[in-house]
């Protein structure tokens, strides 16, 4: 049976936004799920400041869809 890690380092979370093209420091949570991934990322002014709203940072919503994989027969 495959052990299921309890935790990642720093570095893994880091190594994992960057694979998925997203800025590891915008990332406040990321979720696979049945239509694709989903990113929580933090919004910045332009000064590159996260804004906050209230007490909490404010936050938007990135959904990018799977693309179907096109198996290719050796040539």
């Amino acid at each position: 049976m495959t052990e299921i890690p309890t935790t990642i380092t720093t570095e893994q979370r880091r190594a994992a936004c960057q694979a998925l093209g997203l800025a590891p420091s915008l990332v406040h949570e990321v979720t696979l799920g049945p239509e694709g991934l989903r990113a929580s990322l933090h919004v910045r002014d332009r000064e590159g400041r996260i804004i906050k709203h209230g007490t909490s940072a404010l936050t938007t919503t990135l959904h990018i869809p799977y693309e179907q994989e096109v198996s290719r027969a050796p040539a």
